[in-house]
């Protein structure tokens, strides 16, 4: 089975990163804002788009995130890159994630995951509507105590969420 992992992309592009390399898929399938300021460039942004900040100083800036997990050919921007044009509108967002879902389900090889973290509050929860709604394991990535209510901090993990809740 080909593992693919479907991330939402947000301002803080470490979760993504520690997400992709605590679970090791063979694909991702990253989903970002679209327009001059949206999280697209943390995907495909040349030179080095993703920021490091303590505030609003910039500590340190990095490659793209397909650079920095070294996803090489693996990573096609037109196959791997849904973009949305409202990260804040939850049908378009639910659209896109189910839509990429059920095409990926057609692949009987394929062992589809989800991981929520990043993203608008909307993106992530149609991620996980959308998850739920077809059946894939859920992810989420986390620091250890999380004490910084504003971003995650470098030392967090990724864990399976349980989906198994009672329904009404």
């Amino acid at each position: 089975m080909s593992k693919i992992l479907i991330v939402t992309i947000g301002g803080s592009f470490q979760p993504i990163v520690t997400a992709i390399r605590s679970l090791q898929p063979v694909r991702i399938i990253f989903i970002a804002s679209d327009g001059d300021k949206g999280s697209k460039s943390q995907v495909i942004g040349a030179d080095t788009p993703c920021e490091i900040r303590r505030g609003a100083e910039i500590i340190e800036r990095l490659p793209n995130i397909p650079t920095q997990v070294e996803l090489g050919d693996k990573f096609q921007a037109e196959r791997d890159l849904i973009l949305l044009q409202n990260p804040d509108n939850l049908g378009e967002c639910y659209l896109g994630a189910t839509k990429c879902i059920r095409k990926l389900q057609q692949n009987p090889n394929a062992e589809i995951i989800a991981d929520y973290t990043g993203g608008t509050k909307t993106m992530s929860a149609a991620l996980v509507l959308a998850a739920v709604d077809c059946g894939i394991p859920l992810y989420l990535t986390v620091a250890g105590a999380r004490e910084n209510l504003i971003k995650f901090e470098r030392g967090e993990s990724t864990q399976l969420v349980n989906t198994n809740f009672p329904r009404a």
